[in-house]
């Protein structure tokens, strides 16, 4: 990764038989970085505290750790029943908070103003945590006053976040109804309901931070879909569809399909993050970087796209057989150029639920009772995505 340097830092050996933390420590226009590397991974956690304000470290190890900070640098270190607990007594309007590996190392940005979107886009690390480092924590942060807030933690080699973010896309509205099915059924109208559904599974699961792309009848551009998720750095883009007939053929065509980007559609948007300035910071957030490091990215990006995006689509065939049976029949997952699929560095797909122009299929999708139940399938390959070995939640429906 194309770091700015860090313009002051320290290192520390440990004393006896702990841990030594090297500390290093920046100071941009926009922001203070702080960063802890350790000899090997360790379960911690970062907390802010109000009245007054500070940025908690607690490693939560029995070992003796040792580390010395630069100067200028508020700080106090103490040993408590969990471990070591360290203390910067700091004054922030903003905090993001994350760890990587290989070295393992814990990294706190801290902003001087409020609303700072440039220093976000500035971060290098920020835009690229997800894409480099499968195992990375995602990157979080809080700017509210709570009295305490964890903000980032990692325990028993287990990566714990406060919310994945999940952008759920209502295909169509507007003055664009999508396909008009039968009995004069509306595309965009079966699309909005199981999205707010969805949404609302998710919300009340407490571990996702939900964005949907539109709540009500209102038009939004297909790339501004897409875009939602590259602003907002989700970690899933689902969007919701129901297929038709092409006029004159058979109205019996029927079954359920996700799509993920093809490779042909990958390999044209990586072309646009290389050349295209404005697109590359949206998508990397960054373009100072040199064209054959942009390639990389580019293709590190679109890699997670193609193959993460199917991998998800495969949770979503098994929830919609496990949770709604013989209702619908899933007919596979296929590989399109949509646009709302175009999310370099995003698990992205594009659910078909099933056909308007099948008689059959068009009742049940407009029934609330399926459009809650395919909602929940949905939202059950979301959970066993991110927490694979989590069992059943049992949630009333």
């Amino acid at each position: 990764m194309y770091r700015k340097i860090l313009i002051i830092f320290s290192l520390l050996w440990g004393i006896s038989f702990g841990q030594a933390i090297s500390v290093r420590y920046g100071d941009y226009q926009d922001k203070e970085r702080i960063v802890l590397d350790f000899d090997r991974r360790v379960d911690y956690r970062v907390l802010l505290l109000e009245d007054p304000k500070r940025i908690v470290v607690d490693i939560l190890s029995q070992e003796d750790f040792s580390l010395k900070m630069p100067k200028g640098i508020a700080y106090r270190i103490g040993k408590h029943p969990f471990g070591t607990r360290i203390v910067f007594e700091k004054d922030f309007s903003s905090v993001k908070a994350f760890s990587l590996e290989d070295p393992f190392r814990v990294v706190i940005d801290v902003f001087k103003s409020k609303g700072s979107d440039k220093a976000q886009a500035d971060s290098e690390d920020d835009a690229l945590i997800a894409i480099l480092d499968p195992t990375v924590l995602k990157v979080i942060q809080y700017s509210d006053n709570t009295k305490e807030r964890v903000i980032s933690e990692r325990k028993k080699n287990t990566i714990i976040t406060q919310r994945r973010v999940i952008v759920v896309d209502a295909g169509h509205g507007g003055h664009d109804p999508g396909a008009i099915g039968y009995m004069g059924i509306k595309e965009k109208d079966i699309n909005l309901a199981i999205a707010k559904k969805l949404a609302q599974y998710l919300a009340q699961d407490g571990r996702f931070r939900v964005i949907m792309t539109r709540k009500d009848d209102t038009f939004i551009p297909l790339q501004e879909r897409a875009n939602v998720a590259l602003r907002n750095r989700a970690d899933l883009f689902i969007s919701i569809h129901t297929n038709a007939s092409p006029q004159g053929i058979s109205h019996h065509a029927g079954g359920t399909y996700v799509f993920a980007i093809s490779s042909d559609a990958a390999r044209k948007k990586k072309r646009q993050i290389i050349d295209n300035d404005s697109y590359a910071r949206l998508v990397l957030g960054t373009s100072d970087v040199p064209i054959s490091a942009k390639r990389v990215l580019a293709d590190l990006a679109m890699d997670v796209t193609l193959y993460e995006s199917v991998s998800f689509a495969e949770k979503i065939a098994k929830s919609v057989a496990r949770e709604l049976g013989r209702e619908v029949e899933f007919r596979g997952i296929q590989r399109a150029g949509f646009a709302v699929l175009k999310t370099p560095g995003i698990p992205s797909v594009l659910v078909e639920v099933g056909f308007i122009t099948n008689p059959d299929e068009a009742t049940l999708m407009a029934d609330r009772d399926f459009q809650d139940k395919f909602a929940y399938a949905i939202y059950r390959a979301v959970v066993n995505y991110f927490f694979p070995t989590e069992n059943k939640l049992t949630l009333s429906q």
